[in-house]
């Protein structure tokens, strides 16, 4: 995947900084790519590369990130949080950000307390903070979606 940030150098100058992304956290049917991440304004344009720091589910308070989310068929169901790697969001969870998020390749089922949606790609949607939700992949094939995450802190 190639990544593509505008910036400045150290010396100035507006320059474009390219390669793969620095931060790919795999945990358990789940593969997070972190594109971008900024903290609380106000916002500017730099030399250093906020995605390549610790992984955290939510922005930072007051921030956002941007991120590409792959998940891999689940053919037993509704996933189960426990052993896997980053369990606060292997099943159903709330957390304290607004998301948008469009659906890129796949199929994924949002799942809203006794309510399923079935998303395709290019159906795009608006997760709001505190919200229980889930996002299964019932399908045969990687699903992968986009989204950018607000705090809402």
């Amino acid at each position: 995947m190639k990544r593509v940030v505008t910036g400045f150098d150290e010396r100035g100058p507006a320059v474009i900084f390219r390669g793969e992304p620095p931060t790919v956290i795999h945990a358990g049917r789940y593969t997070t790519t972190e594109l971008w991440v900024s903290g609380a304004g106000p916002l500017s344009a730099g030399v250093t590369d906020t995605s390549a720091a610790e992984w955290a589910l939510e922005p930072p308070a007051g921030g956002a990130c941007f991120r590409i989310v792959e998940i891999a068929p689940d053919q037993a169901g509704p996933s189960e949080a426990g052993t896997d790697a980053h369990a606060e969001f292997q099943a159903a969870h709330a957390t304290d950000t607004l998301d948008y998020v469009t659906i890129l390749r796949g199929e994924v089922t949002l799942v809203v307390g006794d309510t399923e949606v079935a998303l395709r790609p290019g159906d795009s949607v608006v997760q709001q903070p505190g919200v229980p939700h889930d996002w299964q992949n019932r399908s045969s094939d990687t699903a992968v979606m986009v989204g950018v995450l607000l705090s809402a802190r």
